[in-house]
């Protein structure tokens, strides 16, 4: 009997045994499928968190410049390389151009998204006049104003040239090709009464070429616009033996009274070695420029980050010191709505 009642004890013992170990089995079981499900859940949360922070690709952008000699590129670059250093959205690329015509061209034809053009060039544009009565309103809009840019026309020292009017008869680069700098330089020998087709022998050439044949004893005199001092202009000059030739004030008075993107400038003496006096020309506003369809969150990013780090490359050029956000408002074209968006939102416009 007491074998029979020990029996039944090790039996019960056994089978509670069993059912505690399955309990807890089954319980450890359920913890471990509860940490599982929350570390997966945790992963998961982790990865989307991760993918939300990822960068979206950028939209490039692709702005016409001019000459790598010129102004034109040396502050585009400079700006695009900060703006790209500061937007999650834009990724500007600076090209070397022709300069303001092919910029505006290309941009019309959405070849490329934004351009540097002087003034005049972007309200031919943007009203279908002079080089564009033919083919009439370009589909661009204003995307803001950088910096003056000043007439200039170098010549020998020795070479006997003293005012515009002594260029009748010489060989003379105008501008380079595609721009609307021969506008200037032709408007100026025009008043001066010499015909720039057939008084001269007219050549087009970019900055640094014109000054190199200039140089070079291959033409007398080149005529260039571009921000003051610029690049080439100081190489030209290095030796001393290149001068400017200014223009009479009473032209100036007549010519930016008729045409109001040309205002009166004066050159100070000593900006380039060899020039010994101030210079009276023209200078007129630089300006950026867009293709009218553009999106109106990148040409808000671009006009953003272009003026809220210009401290970032305004040590590129001296011209850089002229951009502000109430002179960049101010456009030749009619503010593309990006732009417009960003400028009430400081307070610049209503």
């Amino acid at each position: 009997m007491k074998k029979k009642l020990v029996s039944i004890l090790l039996v019960s013992v056994l089978t509670a045994s069993v059912i505690f170990t399955g309990c807890k089995k089954s319980t450890d079981n359920e913890s471990n499928n509860k940490e599982t499900t929350a570390e997966t859940k945790d992963t998961e949360e982790t990865k989307a968190a991760e993918e939300t922070k990822k960068p979206a690709k950028k939209t490039d952008i692709v702005i016409g410049t001019g000459g790598t000699a010129g102004t034109y590129y040396v502050v585009a670059a400079a700006m695009a390389s900060t703006i790209n250093n500061h937007s999650d959205l834009l990724n500007v690329i600076a090209q070397p151009s022709k300069g303001s015509v092919e910029n505006i061209n290309l941009t019309n034809t959405g070849d490329i998204q934004m351009g540097f053009s002087n003034a005049d060039g972007v309200y031919f544009a943007a009203n279908g006049t002079n080089m564009y009565e033919k083919t009439g309103v370009q589909n661009i809009a204003g995307v803001m104003s950088l910096y003056m840019s000043a007439g200039q026309i170098a010549t020998m020292k020795d070479s006997g040239i003293e005012t515009y009017g002594d260029l009748k008869g010489k060989k003379v680069c105008l501008g380079p090709p595609s721009t609307t700098i021969t506008e200037m330089s032709k408007t100026i020998l025009m008043e001066y009464g010499i015909d720039p087709e057939k008084d001269i022998t007219p050549y087009y050439l970019s900055f640094d070429e014109g000054l190199q044949k200039l140089t070079d004893g291959e033409i007398d005199a080149s005529f260039f616009v571009a921000g003051v001092p610029t690049a080439a202009m100081i190489s030209a000059t290095s030796t001393g033996n290149v001068t400017l030739v200014d223009v009479d004030e009473k032209i100036i008075e007549k010519i930016t009274s008729e045409k109001s993107y040309y205002i009166p400038y004066k050159i100070p003496a000593g900006t380039y070695k060899g020039t010994d006096k101030d210079i009276n020309t023209f200078k007129i506003m630089t300006e950026i420029f867009v293709n009218k369809d553009l999106p109106e969150d990148v040409v808000y990013e671009f006009v953003k980050q272009a003026l809220e780090n210009v401290e970032e490359y305004r040590g590129s050029h001296i011209v850089c010191d002229e951009i502000n956000p109430v002179t960049a408002s101010f456009t030749s074209a009619e503010l593309h709505p990006g732009a417009a968006k960003y400028f009430k939102e400081i307070g610049i416009i209503n």
